[in-house]
């Protein structure tokens, strides 16, 4: 019984506020030192492992933009410029208009083509065929020159001719003529540098424009580069023109109207010798065969046969081109040159 009792005593005591004060609760020293460590390495791990993982993210991230950026890229290399139909087709009107060949529809052509070039500087070939269209200038410039050229030279003989003799009434007049006449050839040489040297500026200056060629581009724009390259070097004679003409043979679909035309061209500046061209003359007469109303090949022929003293073939092979194009001018003067020659003492 003393034993219940000394209990209830100690619960009342509590009960009443008066416990008796405890001591402190201690870890021991070895599960605190764990403790301590566990935390310093949780608070070192966790910066680390973020600084792990965040440039992991940031990497990963660029490398998709990367990706993005390198498709859209090539997406838009080779993508194809769009044309208007009606730009195209306009183009495909005025390259009609050069093959008639006379001066007045290839004025017009390069008329259309100036208007289409400037309004639509991507279209490769629009600016190619006003190329083309320049140098078939230049080519009949030069042509020309070298016909006054030779004209020249007979009147000059022919006023030699006259100085031998004694001076007569009838010989006076004829000198005067010849005098005349040679005035006129001097007058007319002199414009015709001028339009050579000016064609040939404002086609460099576009050359150059075309000569800047993108990493790709459809196989189109590709072969309207090289059929302006190729036969703007053959008129000038340059030392790339057959190699240029062969790349465009290469390009070119039968009967390789303008690679042919572009040897031709360049047997005719270079001052070819009469084997290279028997072999352009056979060339041409394969492309007339095949495309008979390319007045070119027609004008072309016509110069070979002169250079290779074939006058009569020169002559028909003009009359036909005057048949198809009445109003071919270049075609009527080489008349007029043989027709001089002939009636020349």
């Amino acid at each position: 019984m003393g034993a219940i009792h000394d209990g209830g005593a100690a619960d009342r005591g509590v009960a009443g506020g008066r416990a008796p004060l405890r001591a402190p609760l201690e870890l021991p020293e070895d599960l605190i030192s764990s403790t301590r460590m566990s935390m310093e390495g949780t608070r070192t791990f966790e910066p680390h492992t973020a600084s792990r993982v965040r440039p992991r993210v940031v990497l990963a991230s660029l490398v998709g933009l990367g990706l993005l950026a390198l498709l859209a890229y090539l997406a838009l290399k080779n993508r194809e410029v769009e044309i208007p139909a009606g730009v195209v087709e306009a183009t495909d009107r005025a390259s009609v208009l050069l093959r008639r060949d006379d001066a007045t529809s290839r004025g017009e052509a390069i008329k259309q083509l100036r208007d289409l070039a400037t309004a639509n500087v991507q279209y490769v070939e629009a600016q190619a065929e006003l190329a083309v269209a320049l140098t078939l200038s230049l080519s009949d410039a030069q042509a020309e020159a070298e016909r006054l050229r030779l004209q020249g030279d007979r009147i000059a003989r022919g006023l030699e001719a006259v100085s031998r003799i004694p001076v007569r009434s009838d010989q006076e007049n004829r000198r005067t003529s010849l005098q005349l006449e040679q005035q006129a050839v001097a007058s007319d040489t002199a414009s015709v540098r001028a339009t050579i040297d000016a064609l040939r500026k404002e086609l460099d200056a576009h050359l150059v424009r075309l000569g800047k060629v993108p990493e790709s581009e459809p196989a189109s724009a590709a072969a309207a580069r090289v059929k302006a390259r190729a036969l703007h070097a053959s008129v000038l004679a340059a030392p790339d023109a057959l190699g240029l003409a062969e790349r465009l043979r290469k390009v070119e679909t039968a009967p390789h109207a303008w690679s042919t035309l572009a040897r031709a061209e360049y047997a005719l500046s270079a001052g070819s010798p009469p084997d290279s061209l028997t072999t352009v003359a056979r060339d041409l007469e394969a492309l007339r065969e095949a495309d008979s109303t390319l007045l070119r090949a027609y004008l072309l022929g016509a110069r070979v046969a002169l250079r290779l003293k074939d006058t009569a073939t020169a002559r028909s092979l003009l009359d036909d081109a005057l048949a198809l194009n009445p109003n071919h001018q270049a075609a009527e003067r080489l008349i007029g040159q043989i027709d001089a020659r002939a009636a020349a003492p």
